[in-house]
């Protein structure tokens, strides 16, 4: 399906603030409450929306080591591997990539000595290689329409 302006402007607001009411989108769009709630759902129908979440503080919520792990996995250990970090609360992110490494993950920590032990767990599945993660300069982006 091929998304047009109006659809392109809901998903920007909804990126901006995930909990502006339909009428306040609305408002902002040249819509009815009922016609943006229409186009919202069938954005989620078609899998465009995934979900709708929040932005969490982790230094707020005592998580001062961010960190960015890129992985190489040995042979006949990825599937465990994976089936290891989905249960760990601290990988908040994980990607398969390409090139020499297998994944990138991002992990939050209370303390340094937490990280030394994450990589020593993953040590036991391959090769990690970690960077400390100082700022995020571009954390989050609006996804617009590309002209």
């Amino acid at each position: 399906m091929e998304l047009d302006k109006l659809y392109w402007n809901i998903l920007a607001l909804l990126q901006e603030n995930a909990r502006y009411s339909f009428a306040e989108i609305g408002r902002k769009v040249g819509l009815s409450a009922p016609a943006v709630a229409e186009r919202v759902q069938k954005l989620e129908e078609i899998g465009v929306i995934k979900r709708f979440g929040v932005d969490l503080d982790f230094v707020k919520l005592g998580y001062s080591l961010k960190a960015s792990i890129l992985f190489k996995a040995h042979n006949g250990k990825m599937q465990s591997f994976l089936a290891h970090i989905s249960q760990m609360p601290e990988v908040y992110q994980c990607d398969r990539i390409t090139g020499e490494y297998c994944l990138v993950m991002k992990v939050i920590v209370k303390h340094p000595n937490d990280l030394e032990n994450i990589i020593n767990k993953f040590s036991e599945y391959g090769e990690p290689t970690t960077s400390v993660i100082l700022s995020s300069p571009v954390e989050y982006k609006v996804v617009k329409q590309s002209t």
